[in-house]
């Protein structure tokens, strides 16, 4: 155990000690013990369990916050003991929330029932706290008022403090209840029969059945048929079940259930029981994919409106730097003009044309000078210019210009169309709009520092595919560890699978995943095409003559068209570190 977790377990320890200690001290509470003004002579010797001490702290509490601090203790001791124990508690600032509002409504009502009881007190029961909220709330809403704010009070902490508890209470109240007053509803029952039972059968499946039925479904050319093909394989292994439960029954069971019923009708638990093999019989219904020939692309107007007015503002601010470059420059006896600005909406580029003489590592040894004449954090030197007799200073813009995805759609034209998976990454060092396929570089890697913008480059590459391409084009598989960047997209039509947060389950999918490009690539290899878009501008009969399929559910298993698939994983680093060998 590390020492900062030695020195949290012992604070919590001590802390845990105090709790019981002053728990037991106002449970023993004695209006007789000093320094209680209120009984003369005091107590000899003290009456409280904890002694002096104990006395001395009871009084206190008892007086200023009144019964309510058994509350307060109690569940201060049990968040301990969990704590202490590796239960990881959530939500504590709504816990200690709800302890207060239990705390404050028990002293209350302490006083609303017995206001004068044989406390000791001469103020009354149920603390100054408990005194002062009681008599504002009834001065002020009544008596009625009163119990629905004390009534609203306990059950609102009590969810706040111990949710689990309190639902766990109503729900085994609620089945006593059920049990009590209301008789077995047969489709409840049935219900319950059925996911019981589907239970028990993969329960009852070997390993070597498991992995023939998980591999029967990935071996599907369609990915939509995984999940058919193994309900389809449990079903049969199902069927061979019931009808050797059926054969069993109709040599043994008649019998016994005739002798059960008079006039030799079936009992209504046997007829419910076939009822319920009936319904386990019967075949799910065949999956049809859904079709988006009618499907509407989002419009662009849902996006926010670029920023106006930056680049007259980038212009003064381009002008002033480059005299400031020239400035530092001549400093160190260095005669250089600044020729060309190429101005960007994060870096500048400044053209440097050099007097005769000059060398360029003069220029280099002095990029700190000049990032302190610019007031940027560093500056970049860039020698020899292709083409050019001179060399680029790139230097951080004071201002960074805001890049809307709307702004870059509108002024790249009709280049997208020409694209397979286009993505508006944003503007160049230049200023010109980047526009890239993704089907041209088939593995990306987006890396930067944190807070770098890195998830933003992940939601811009997203809400590319969702603008400008429909779902049966191309289907999603959004990995997120964190939970949180791409909780946005969950609902959205071109995901195949839940947007994955489990690592576990991430290794699979890329198992998965591996083995789909293979069949793909033994599609394409049989198709006689070399990449998707190749092997979709096939006709229905080409395929039909480049596959020649010989029976026609043969043929209706040939994919007509090939989506493409898209694996977008956050902190791939993360996903490394917990199975670098699977990933």
């Amino acid at each position: 155990m590390k020492g900062a977790n030695l020195y949290k377990v012992a604070v919590e320890g001590v802390l845990l000690a105090v709790c019981v200690l002053l728990f037991f001290s106002c449970l023993s509470f004695d209006v007789a013990d000093a320094p209680s003004q209120y009984v003369w002579p005091h107590n000899v010797p003290t009456a409280n369990w904890c002694g002096v001490i104990g006395a001395l702290f009871a009084y206190y509490l008892m007086y200023y916050v009144g019964p309510g601090i058994f509350i307060f203790l109690g569940a201060s001791a049990t968040m301990l003991v969990l704590n202490l124990s590796g239960v990881k508690l959530s939500q504590i600032a709504l816990r200690l929330i709800g302890m207060v509002l239990m705390v404050v409504a028990l002293s209350t009502c302490v006083y609303a029932l017995k206001p004068y009881a044989d406390s000791g007190f001469a103020i009354g029961n149920g603390g100054i706290l408990g005194i002062a909220t009681g008599t504002y709330l009834v001065k002020h809403i009544a008596v009625l008022g009163t119990s629905i704010v004390l009534g609203s009070a306990w059950l609102v902490g009590a969810i706040l403090l111990a949710d689990s508890i309190v639902f766990w209470t109503m729900k085994s109240f609620g089945k006593a209840v059920y049990k009590l007053f209301g008789a077995a509803a047969p489709a409840w029952t049935a219900a319950k029969d059925r996911s019981q039972s589907l239970g028990d059968i993969w329960t009852r499946l070997s390993t070597k059945q498991k992995e023939e039925a998980f591999n029967v479904g990935r071996r599907t050319i369609d990915d939509d048929m995984m999940i058919e093909s193994m309900s389809e394989y449990e079903d049969e292994y199902e069927e061979e079940e019931y009808e050797q439960e059926d054969q069993t029954e109709e040599g043994d069971q008649p019998e016994q259930d005739t002798e059960d019923s008079p006039d030799g009708a079936e009992p209504s638990q046997v007829r419910l029981t076939k009822k319920i093999k009936k319904l386990r019989r019967k075949k799910p219904e065949q999956y049809v994919p859904k079709s988006y020939e009618d499907y509407e692309l989002p419009p662009i107007d849902l996006l926010e409106e670029p920023i106006k007015g930056f680049e007259a503002v980038q212009v003064r601010m381009v002008d002033k730097k480059a005299k400031e470059l020239e400035a530092v420059l001549a400093e160190f006896n260095i005669n250089a003009h600044v020729v060309n600005t190429e101005p960007g909406p994060a870096i500048t580029m400044y053209e440097l044309e050099l007097a005769p003489g000059i060398k360029v590592s003069q220029i280099s040894t002095l990029s700190n000078d000049m990032a302190r004449a610019l007031g940027a954090g560093s500056v970049r030197v860039v020698a020899p210019l292709p083409g050019r007799h001179t060399i680029g200073i790139e230097a951080p813009n004071s201002q960074r210009e805001i890049v809307r995805m709307k702004e870059l759609m509108e002024r790249v034209g009709s280049k997208p169309e020409r694209m397979h998976i286009p993505l508006f990454l944003g503007k160049s060092s230049s200023g010109e709009v980047l526009v890239s396929d993704l089907a041209e570089m088939p593995h990306c890697l987006i890396a930067g520092t944190t807070g770098s913008g890195k998830s933003v480059c992940i939601n811009t590459i997203i809400t590319s595919i969702l603008l400008t391409r429909r779902p049966d084009e191309i289907k999603l598989i959004l990995i997120d560890p964190k939970m949180v960047e791409m909780s946005q997209f969950d609902n959205i039509p071109h995901l195949m699978c839940p947007t994955v947060t489990d690592m576990k389950r991430a290794e699979q999918i890329l198992e998965w995943a591996t083995v789909k490009m293979d069949e793909r690539y033994e599609l394409l290899s049989e198709a006689k095409v070399r990449n998707i878009a190749s092997y979709n501008l096939l006709t229905n009969e080409e395929i039909i003559e480049r596959f020649q399929p010989s029976t026609p559910e043969e043929e209706a298993k040939i994919p007509k068209k090939l989506p493409y698939m898209v694996i977008i994983i956050d902190e791939l680093a993360d996903l490394m570190m917990t199975a670098a060998k699977e990933v």
